[in-house]
């Protein structure tokens, strides 16, 4: 599909180690190819899965095994991985890498004929948090590579025990086949609404997110709540059977979303879809 999209107006392919909404990997030495033979820039988001995959093989994430998705692949020319996910570093902080200090200097900012002087800046951010700077590095050099191997090995071996027990229940289906930190799955009951689900979840005090296109739902674990994952498939198995019951009697679930995620998946004016999330977004900012 890259490969018929791209023409001669193509500047950069983009990659994601993993995508958020289903966790899945980005095809990196296939798309590597591409960009080379195209002459392009091709950048990596590993903003999700840069303090996780490189660990996983080290950490004793056992039976996870993690494709080259970074600059031992022969093409990639950036990367982003944000530090505030599974660095444990502050909100906010987060890097860029390039594979050369020549395309690092594509980002900076050069100001030469400003009436204050000449002017440089590595962004066009300009002034930057050294708090924040600090306290990523703190937080990296406090976990150390030991620590990120823990921590990678825990998240993957929850996620692998989290398919399986999804797999296992009756009416889901878990999404890709990649094992990482995020874990999708839908229904594969065409009488079992996957949104009405999660309503009956968050009744139980789950938070998950929802995702449409196709309508799912997903769990991105971490360290704070991978020891969750028992009570989750539990709860989970559980609930089906609730849901299954409940839509059975025609009863509905008191302040649940799923009509409006049905609505909003449905709807194909998009722009429609947008501006009722911006007039969401003023009511929410109205009284702060």
């Amino acid at each position: 599909a890259v490969r018929r999209a791209g023409n001669r107006n193509t500047i950069l392919i983009y990659a994601s180690a993993p995508g958020y909404p289903h966790g899945t990997m980005d095809a990196v030495e296939d798309l590597a190819v591409i960009a080379k033979r195209r002459g392009v820039c091709f950048h990596v988001d590993a903003c999700l899965g840069g303090f996780v995959l490189p660990f996983a093989t080290a950490g004793g994430a056992t039976g996870v095994k993690i494709a080259p998705f970074d600059f031992r692949v022969d093409g990639v020319t950036s990367m982003s991985v944000d530090t505030h996910k599974y660095g444990l570093s502050q909100k906010g902080s987060s890097v860029v890498l390039y594979a050369s200090s020549t395309l690092r200097q594509y980002q900076y900012t050069a100001v030469m004929d400003w009436s204050g002087g000449l002017y440089i800046s590595p962004s066009q951010a300009g002034s930057r948090s050294g708090g924040l700077i600090a306290q990523t590095w703190a937080a990296l050099v406090h976990t150390g590579q030991r620590g990120y191997e823990e921590i990678a090995g825990t998240v993957l071996r929850g996620a692998h025990s989290l398919r399986e027990g999804i797999s296992a229940i009756d009416g889901l289906q878990v999404m890709g086949r990649d094992v990482t930190m995020v874990v999708a799955w839908k229904s594969s009951d065409p009488a079992l609404n996957i949104y009405v689900v999660n309503d009956v979840m968050v009744n139980k005090g789950w938070h998950m997110s929802v995702l449409h296109s196709p309508p799912a739902l997903h769990m991105c674990l971490t360290s704070a709540n991978v020891e969750s994952v028992p009570k989750l498939l539990e709860d989970l198995s559980k609930v089906v059977d609730e849901v299954r019951a409940l839509q059975g009697s025609g009863a509905k679930i008191a302040g649940g979303k799923a009509p409006i995620y049905g609505l909003a998946g449905g709807l194909p004016d998009r722009g429609l879809i947008g501006d009722i999330l911006r007039d969401v977004q003023d009511l929410m900012l109205k009284h702060v």
